[in-house]
């Protein structure tokens, strides 16, 4: 009986030994090879594709190709030619408001990343906004975001403006704006409960 258990022992001690072996052989294998488990991987990274929950594409490239490293000269996106801060003014009922003064109630800023620069590529507004640009006074910062934007990126910002005041026109209330607006370029927008 004694010689048995030694033999068993005698036995374990290499199957022991290889299975260490082996095991060490695995995690290697995941920890180095793990590239080799992704069927098809850009040689460059930033133009490997993302997708987001809603469909929507982008690459690392494309938000990198819309923004610039130094903020560019002002000059006005959202100028009083437009109608855009009219209506919005409008819509929400802030006839006491002068739409075209500089200084907007902060909620326009809000409103403006919600639903402007939200139409960039997911990681653009979280670029810009990290961008460093200090408080002039109160709320009002040096440079405006789409001073980091290049020609590129000013286009895209030209048309998203021009569609925003699109929709804005056939709009009955802000709300209105909302909804519309969010489900025709497929934004989020936060329901409200509407009292009768």
């Amino acid at each position: 009986m004694a010689k048995q258990s030694k033999s068993l022992q005698n036995q374990e001690a290499p199957d022991k030994e290889l299975k260490k072996v082996r095991d060490k052989d695995e995690q290697s294998l995941l920890l180095f090879n793990t590239e080799a488990l992704i069927s098809h991987r850009p040689d460059n990274v930033e133009e490997e594709i993302h997708q987001l929950q809603n469909g929507r594409q982008f690459t690392i490239k494309e938000v990198k190709d819309i923004i610039s490293d130094m903020a560019r000269e002002y000059s006005p996106m959202f100028p009083n030619s437009k109608p855009f801060f009219k209506l919005m003014y409008k819509l929400s009922g802030w006839n006491h408001l002068n739409p075209n003064d500089f200084i907007k109630p902060p909620v326009v800023a809000t409103y403006i990343k919600k639903y402007i620069y939200a139409r960039f590529k997911k990681d653009v507004l979280p670029i810009l906004l990290a961008k460093d640009n200090p408080l002039v006074s109160g709320y009002v910062r040096k440079y405006k975001l789409f001073q980091f934007l290049n020609d590129e990126g000013l286009l895209l910002l030209e048309q998203y403006i021009q569609e925003a005041i699109d929709v804005m026109q056939d709009a009955k209330d802000w709300y209105d704006f909302e909804l519309q607006y969010t489900a025709k370029y497929e934004l989020s927008v936060q329901l409200k409960c509407l009292a009768n």
